[in-house]
């Protein structure tokens, strides 16, 4: 009897450690029992190039999906690929996924540019890897010229503020000539240099392009406007002082939508870090490799846009 009961025995931690290795989960699965996980992942064209990007139709596709959706955990990672799009979707997009999660992580795949940038902005952090990037937030309009084409709101006001700029310049040099050389007092030179500065670019600055320019400043002034407000209640939550914080992200915000020479320039994760942004590296995130897997399937193989929440 004795014997028996210790056979018995002996037979329980195998059943344990058979019953342990079913149960083990991988990263992602371990995430997803905490975590919420949505893929906003938009199409490639065969050259590189986002052959699709956030519209107002996407709005629709949260709203549904969270409406639809029994339950919701706490925290979000949002797994995000985008060339950018409607910047005014993308903060909408922002504010209906914070009706429902406190905490929302952006990992970004390969790029979130533009109006992905600004959803980044309204994170409480990021997840990036060597190749992941973000970029200005001058936002693009239609180009004056070419109906199919757009064209960086930046690029408008500042090819307009380098000639006014420039005008004024020569303005001053004309003024300190026609005084030297004719002995007219400064005040009357100035006046008369102003005077001939205004004729010769009077006609480059036609009704229409006074109109394209303050449309352009506009998108300039929205885009801040978002990103400042983005900024100072998300991502840089974790500065206590509210004067400091603000101070913070109008500095961060102006350099995003004025520093940059070109739209699609690519902003880094070490540079985002000197701009007060908090990063993870994705080498250091355990589930990172399943969810580029899922990038990979996914993007690789429809062509189409994904915007989905992964299964627990």
């Amino acid at each position: 009897m004795a014997e028996e009961t210790e056979k018995k025995e002996e037979k329980k931690p195998e059943t344990k450690a058979v019953s342990e290795k079913k149960e083990e989960l991988s990263p992602l699965q371990k995430l997803l029992k905490k975590s919420d996980v949505l893929m906003m992942l938009y199409p490639k064209d065969e050259d590189g190039y986002f052959s699709e990007n956030i519209q107002a139709k996407d709005e629709i596709i949260i709203y549904k999906l969270l409406h639809d959706k029994k339950e919701t955990k706490e925290s979000l990672i949002i797994f995000l690929d985008t060339g950018g799009g409607n910047v005014y979707s993308a903060v909408k997009i922002m504010d209906t996924l914070r009706t429902k999660y406190k905490d929302i992580t952006i990992a970004v795949a390969q790029e979130a540019k533009s109006s992905g940038t600004m959803m980044c902005c309204g994170a409480d952090k990021l997840i990036m890897s060597s190749i992941s990037e973000l970029g200005p937030l001058d936002k693009p309009m239609m180009h004056p010229d070419k109906e199919t084409a757009r064209i960086s709101a930046l690029d408008i006001v500042k090819s307009i503020d380098d000639m006014l700029d420039a005008a004024k310049d020569r303005e001053k040099t004309l003024a300190q000539e026609i005084n030297t050389e004719f002995g007219i007092p400064i005040q009357k030179s100035l006046a008369l240099a102003s005077d001939s500065i205004s004729k010769l670019i009077s006609p480059m600055l036609v009704r229409e392009d006074v109109k394209i320019y303050n449309q352009a400043k506009r998108l300039l002034t929205i885009a801040q406007k978002y990103g400042t407000e983005f900024l100072n209640g998300h991502m840089l939550k974790y500065i206590d002082k509210e004067k400091l914080r603000g101070k913070i992200a109008d500095m961060v915000v102006r350099r995003l939508v004025w520093l940059y020479p070109d739209h699609g320039f690519a902003i880094r994760r070490d540079e985002l870090r000197e701009w007060f942004f908090m990063i993870d590296d994705s080498e250091k995130v355990e589930y990172w490799d399943e969810l580029w897997k899922e990038f990979e399937q996914n993007i690789g193989t429809s062509g189409k846009k994904i915007i989905k929440f992964l299964n627990s």
